[in-house]
């Protein structure tokens, strides 16, 4: 058996015992995730002076166990197959609804019920990790005022909601001067009041990420007129809050919009005053995005499902992508899915004033042909390169000759056909 003192001198920390300037030469030598990790170890390396790393990633998913990321998925891939089927088959309708129901009710209710299962084991896993997660953050972020001041550029956190979360983004912002922020909730989208920084000064901020994490409704705070680059995703991607911030950030160039949920209601860009020159829009359930009047915007990018376009006062427009993929499925009554059948004519993504466009990237896919080869009304004239990409084997390509047709003053034709169809 040990004695004691060979005990004592096993749990002894004889790595913070080391002089000063060695535990600095550690420190320099790891990355600034590990470095952030060391701050709960004692008092002591909580004060030891750091190199300043410019970008940090704090992601609950790194503390996570392998086990987690595996139900995790399982749980994510059974719920997925249940929300196509109930899409296929229209559930959200009154019409009829209760019999689509009834078809496909005894394989939803094994999906559900296994989802079911694997919830209370996922939140203890998440509990336990927010647990350790919120002590690593609130070391680095919300340290003594008596320690040593640190600068970094870029943030990015990663976690579940807790109470707590506004406290982080007010230090990153207010008191460490960050100019690139990231903040992804894991979560439900939940609302947060900026305002007290507006008393804070020297903000730096200038480029903001929020996912499932958005303002109050009613005017974002002062700072937000200085941010040149704003992506929203998810829930903070809901049309009103995207009129808000194209109303009030004066100084905005670049807004992504990535993963927003479904809306009934159409996308209407229609400032006179705003400055912003990229919109990209991706994978966001929105039917119709009207360009009524961004007087400064050339690059608008499109990808999803097809989406009903229409241009208006837009002189300076001068690129376009557009990535547009059909997944339309319908449900045979057996435990089959079978493409369906939804057509959309290529004038759909040219209504309005003809948009003076240089370069044009299509690229659209789909389980069958669903472009019809219908003529276009708007006039390209601008259009000198016209590049399409990945157009399958089996379709018929006499949309691409209309598109042609309507651009007279083309000078590059790239057309690349994918020799496997998407099935």
């Amino acid at each position: 058996m040990r004695t004691k003192e060979e005990h004592s001198s096993c749990c002894e920390d004889k790595i913070s015992s080391l002089p000063e300037e060695i535990l600095i030469m550690i420190l320099d030598k790891l990355d600034a995730r590990t470095t952030v990790t060391t701050t709960i170890l004692s008092k002591r390396w909580l004060d030891l002076p750091r190199r300043s790393h410019t970008f940090y990633d704090l992601s609950i998913y790194d503390i996570l166990p392998p086990r987690y990321h595996r139900l995790k998925k399982i749980a994510v891939e059974t719920k997925a197959s249940y929300e196509v089927v109930k899409r296929t088959q229209n559930l959200t309708d009154i019409c009829d609804k209760y019999d689509r129901y009834n078809a496909i009710k005894d394989r939803s209710e094994q999906w559900m019920r296994k989802v079911r299962l694997l919830t209370p084991i996922l939140q203890r896993y998440e509990r336990l990790a927010m647990r350790c997660y919120v002590k690593r953050v609130n070391a680095f972020l919300l340290p003594p005022d008596n320690v040593q001041r640190r600068s970094f550029q870029k943030l990015r956190l990663q976690t579940f909601w807790r109470p707590g979360l506004d406290e982080w983004f007010t230090a990153a912002v207010g008191r460490w001067g960050v100019e690139d922020l990231e903040i992804v909730v894991e979560s439900p989208c939940k609302q947060f009041g900026f305002y007290p920084l507006n008393r804070c000064q020297n903000v730096r901020l200038k480029r903001l990420l929020l996912s499932n994490f958005c303002h109050y409704y009613g005017t974002p705070p002062l700072f937000f007129q200085r941010l040149t680059t704003i992506t929203l995703c998810k829930g903070s991607s809901r049309p009103h809050l995207v009129y808000d911030i194209l109303r009030d950030c004066l100084q905005l160039v670049d807004l992504r919009l990535r993963d927003g949920p479904y809306s009934r209601a159409p996308l209407h860009v229609n400032f006179p005053n705003s400055r912003l020159k990229n919109l990209q829009v991706d994978n966001c359930d929105i039917f119709k995005i009207y360009l009524t009047s961004v007087p400064c915007l050339e690059t608008f990018a499109c990808r999803g499902q097809p989406t009903k376009l229409r241009y208006g006062e837009v002189p300076r427009l001068r690129h376009v992508s557009l990535n547009f993929l059909e997944t339309g499925y319908a449900y045979t009554g057996e435990h089959d899915l079978v493409p369906r059948k939804n057509t959309h004519s290529l004038s759909k993504f040219f209504k309005g004033v003809p948009p003076p466009v240089e370069e044009l990237f299509l690229q659209l896919r789909g389980h069958q042909m669903w472009m019809k080869p219908t003529a276009i009304i708007s006039r390209l004239n601008n259009l000198k390169k016209l590049f399409i990409a990945n157009v399958p084997m089996d379709w018929d390509t006499f949309w691409i000759f209309t598109l042609f047709a309507a651009a007279p003053y083309l000078q590059s034709l790239h057309v690349h056909v994918c020799p496997l169809s998407t099935k």
